[in-house]
């Protein structure tokens, strides 16, 4: 219990710093360090009390945790999270992590039902892309500088929950990112910038990791979608919450996807 937040039952800062280093070493696969902080989670404290501050943070963890899967997370203390992410494989985009700080935004984003109130909260996120030989605490403490730039932007702009910055390796130089104007995008018409509505049982393609495959929306809301798409190795299937910078319209048919889909609505 010593390397664990006794809240959340995440990684605490201590076991961060424990086991960040050797996963940085681990293999040849890009990492990067995120530090994120919740927007609007003052306010909540102040109105509903602590105990309703407590059960969001428990609710941003879990939703954190889900969304990154094996990767290590870990709560800092107060509002205050950092993640150590790590690229499926060595060939993956130069920015891979793009999609990493988007579905951790639309993953957090979502009202929640805390003691009879629907609350919200959203996140600014520094990111880090990391190389093995990089040093941990110069790596959390950019993140840290461009999680403020990405904070401060989120203020000026009233656009919370869906920018973060990065900080790339000239050190202090912070680019900000959209999952609307996303470099790298596929070229193909966007859900969300075709006019193209993003409807529960809509064929789309997810694009992840720099493959594309056949998925089916669940529900969606403004800038993510809850959907069912083909595993990696084409074995079944399985559902996330997709940024729509992600996703584009799907016109081939997927004989099991359509048909299960067509049954089912």
């Amino acid at each position: 219990m010593a390397d664990h937040d006794e809240l959340t039952g995440l990684a605490n800062r201590r076991l961060f710093h424990a086991l960040a280093p050797e996963l940085l070493r681990g293999d040849d696969c890009p990492s990067a360090v995120l530090i994120l902080d919740l927007n609007g989670f003052k306010p909540i404290n102040d109105t509903y009390g602590h105990d309703a501050g407590d059960e969001v943070l428990c609710v941003v963890a879990r939703r954190m945790a889900a969304c990154l899967g094996d990767h290590l997370v870990a709560r800092f203390g107060g509002d205050e999270f950092a993640a150590l992410p790590r690229a499926p494989r060595a060939d993956v985009p130069e920015a891979w992590w793009h999609e990493v700080a988007g579905s951790l935004s639309a993953a957090i984003a979502p009202p929640m039902d805390v003691q009879g109130h629907t609350l919200s909260v959203t996140a600014s996120i520094g990111v880090v892309p990391a190389g093995p030989s990089a040093d941990l605490p110069d790596l959390l403490r950019r993140a840290d500088q461009a999680m403020f730039s990405a904070k401060r932007h989120a203020s000026t702009t009233d656009k919370a929950g869906i920018t973060w910055v990065v900080a790339t390796e000239s050190g202090d130089h912070t680019e900000t990112y959209e999952p609307a104007a996303t470099p790298g995008s596929p070229p193909e018409p966007t859900l969300s910038g075709s006019g193209v509505a993003c409807r529960p049982g809509d064929p789309v393609w997810v694009h992840r990791s720099g493959a594309r495959r056949a998925g089916v929306v669940e529900s969606a809301c403004e800038w993510a979608a809850l959907v069912r798409y083909r595993c990696l190795n084409g074995a079944g299937t399985m559902v996330d919450t997709i940024p729509k910078n992600c996703l584009t319209v799907r016109t081939e048919a997927d004989p099991y996807l359509d048909r299960t889909s067509s049954t089912n609505r």
